[in-house]
């Protein structure tokens, strides 16, 4: 249980370290963001990150609806797909790269969020409404 934690936790760190760099690389045009490593290793990562998710539930003997938290960072984790791929793929403009990016920042900080307090909200539980 505790490799499959370590590997899960190191992978999400590694892939958000991954998409801020890429980022920084997509702002200011750098041509090391069309590198066959920078296109190839986020898979890798993400594969191993998403393989260690489910190994974790499996051990729990829980399913994902079984937790509402979990949920909560699958819903996320689609989000911050989607804006991942207009800020570094189909973004028309560098205003709507950027927006997307910093948008997908948000919602990676909100998934860690929710993984360390085990509570859907996240950080949102701490903004007044």
């Amino acid at each position: 249980m505790q490799a499959l934690y370590i590997t899960h936790v190191t992978c999400a760190c590694l892939s958000i370290l991954g998409f801020v760099l890429r980022g920084f690389w997509m702002l200011g045009d750098n041509a090391l963001r069309e590198h066959r490593l920078a296109r190839i290793l986020p898979h890798i990562l993400d594969s191993v990150l998403l393989a260690s998710a489910i190994g974790i539930l499996w051990q729990w003997g829980s399913w994902p609806q079984d937790l509402p938290w979990v949920m909560a960072k699958i819903g996320a984790l689609l989000l911050y797909i989607a804006l991942g791929m207009v800020a570094l793929r189909f973004g028309k403009t560098r205003r709507v790269r950027g927006t997307a990016y910093v948008l997908a920042l948000i919602t990676a900080a909100y998934i860690v969020s929710v993984a360390l307090s085990k509570n859907y909200w996240g950080f949102l539980q701490f903004i007044p409404f």
